[in-house]
């Protein structure tokens, strides 16, 4: 692995639950209404992370993300992804590949052959216009490892 593009993945081995306490009232990011009750304070209700996130705890891993190419989509450097394989990806996922020895995280764009279901082309999309994108064709020495269905981005520092 090339030390300038490093990704470090992680696995699930906790059968415990994750349950954490949550806020009954939903947070506004935009517009006005009431201040919500004092009570709220004392929420009753819990939600599990891991049932959440993680549908498969065999087939999830986690992985750091290097780098700025998707920083244009709120993917930032050191920002933890949840990545799961064995999922189609769709367009426009976000996509973790093993391409000529590296990882890479991506935006899918396959394009198909006319009239088929056949793909020809994969283009993965970078999302910061300092970055090119990559095209994978038949003969390129790729293989997708799996689809990130979760951004864990921190906000405080």
């Amino acid at each position: 692995m090339n030390p300038s593009n490093p990704i470090k993945l992680y696995r699930i081995d906790n059968e415990s639950n994750m349950a954490i306490p949550l806020l009954p009232a939903k947070v506004k990011a935009g517009g006005y209404g009431s201040f919500e009750s004092p009570a709220l304070d004392f929420p009753e209700d819990s939600i599990d992370l891991l049932k959440l996130l993680i549908k498969d705890k065999e087939t999830t891993f986690f992985a750091t993300v290097t780098g700025d190419s998707l920083n244009n989509i709120g993917v930032f450097n050191e920002d933890l992804l949840i990545i799961q394989k064995g999922l189609f990806p769709r367009e426009n996922d976000i996509v973790v590949v093993f391409f000529q020895g590296e990882f890479y995280v991506k935006r899918y764009i396959p394009k198909y052959k006319e009239n088929s279901v056949s793909l020809e082309q994969i283009r993965l999309k970078s999302e910061n216009p300092a970055y090119s994108d990559i095209y994978i064709n038949e003969d390129s020495d790729f293989q997708l490892w799996g689809v990130a269905t979760f951004n864990i981005h921190k906000l405080r520092k």
